[in-house]
């Protein structure tokens, strides 16, 4: 199962993330802001970061580096406007903000099969 780390500031949208995420087979836990997600990822390491710039507090670019010390893996980023949005690359991609978890959803589950054949590769001893 996927752990996914959502960090939503609205506690209605966080409760709609949480609940459809988790009906989809996503391990899921929910924190407000920048500050509670970076205390938790150190304490349990979640495989994907999926947020927005608001519940982190800024732009991308003023988040991301503290996101990335306690967190290797890929970053879903919420609602970009088009003219902002940072470089896409396999850890960090954009979807609009949305009550249809769909394209969420489909991201999850592709970055959880690039995960699985990751690991899968890794020779083990």
């Amino acid at each position: 199962m996927i752990s996914v780390l959502i960090v939503e500031r609205d506690p209605s949208v966080a409760r709609l993330y949480s609940e459809e995420l988790a009906e989809a087979g996503f391990s899921v836990r929910v924190r407000p802001g920048l500050d509670a997600a970076v205390a938790d990822l150190r304490r349990r390491p979640a495989q994907v970061l999926v947020t927005d710039e608001p519940s982190m507090g800024g732009e991308v670019g003023c988040w991301l580096p503290a996101a990335r010390r306690v967190h290797s893996g890929p970053v879903v980023v919420l609602g970009l406007d088009q003219r902002r949005r940072p470089p896409e690359g396999d850890d960090l991609c954009s979807l609009p903000k949305s009550s249809d978890l769909a394209p969420l959803i489909a991201t999850l589950r592709k970055k959880a099969l690039v995960m699985l054949w990751s690991s899968a590769a890794t020779p083990a001893c």
